[in-house]
């Protein structure tokens, strides 16, 4: 417990946190397993991306874990909620090329309604399934529904200034809405990104969200990409595999 303690008192320091973390990597590596914020940070070097989306970002931890790990180009950050953003720029205070947009991205421009859930990182445009009522019932309880402001990535993108970036890097996190946000940039995954690290629902948690079958055939068929890596999963009480993370990168020539 003590030790426990001291660990997470040194998380908060800055540069003990980043050297944790690059030992944590590390072991990881010598006992062979993937550490996602490692390997995006090393395909966005290689791929000399100009810049990072994270879709999704809740309260920037994510985010920041992939910034320490050496993404270095230019970052939006995207939350449909006003407070969540509230948190990520506090956060990330330190990182200038960092810059946030209060919006979900999806498959249509306009406005949509969003589930608010008692644990904030379940919240989604979606309602819930019965994964989540079986799973996860209060944490998935919802506390409100509203209506938030929706737009498709590539909508989105045509709008930035020109020139625009060649090499894009996507960090999706959208409570089995990740499909919708992929078809919504269709023309951007196809030409311009080249990698997307994504959550993908192995139990049915939302309704109408995505599967790990569907999103490979999304990226792999229509897209491009080819899957590089799957990430250890999060199993519920009952010892169900409910979700995982997965990277899929586009092939160098």
């Amino acid at each position: 417990m003590i030790a426990k303690q001291i660990y997470l008192h040194l998380l908060k320091w800055t540069p003990a946190r980043i050297a944790l973390r690059k030992l944590r990597s590390r072991f990881l590596a010598a006992t062979g397993q993937p550490d996602c914020f490692e390997d995006l940070a090393r395909i966005a070097k290689t791929a000399h991306a100009d810049l990072f989306l994270d879709v999704g970002c809740h309260h920037g931890d994510t985010l920041l874990r992939f910034l320490e790990a050496g993404i270095r180009c230019a970052a939006v950050a995207f939350d449909p909620l006003e407070q969540n953003l509230k948190i990520a720029r506090k956060k990330l205070v330190s990182y200038s090329y960092v810059r946030f947009e209060q919006l979900a991205l999806s498959d249509k421009d306009g406005s949509a309604n969003f589930f608010v859930n008692r644990n904030e990182q379940t919240s989604s445009l979606l309602e819930n399934a019965s994964g989540n009522i079986d799973s996860f019932r209060k944490d998935t309880e919802h506390l409100s529904s509203i209506e938030v402001p929706v737009c498709r990535l590539d909508t989105w993108f045509a709008r930035q200034p020109k020139p625009l970036p060649k090499s894009v890097i996507v960090k999706c996190d959208t409570q089995g809405a990740e499909e919708k946000v992929i078809r919504g940039g269709i023309d951007l995954f196809q030409n311009r990104v080249m990698a997307i690290y994504a959550e993908v629902m192995l139990s049915e948690m939302y309704q109408g969200q995505s599967n790990f079958s569907a999103l490979r055939k999304l990226l792999e068929k229509e897209c491009g990409f080819i899957l590089h890596n799957i990430y250890p999963c999060l199993h519920d009480s009952h010892g169900r595999a409910v979700q995982m993370d997965v990277l899929w990168i586009r092939p160098t020539p």
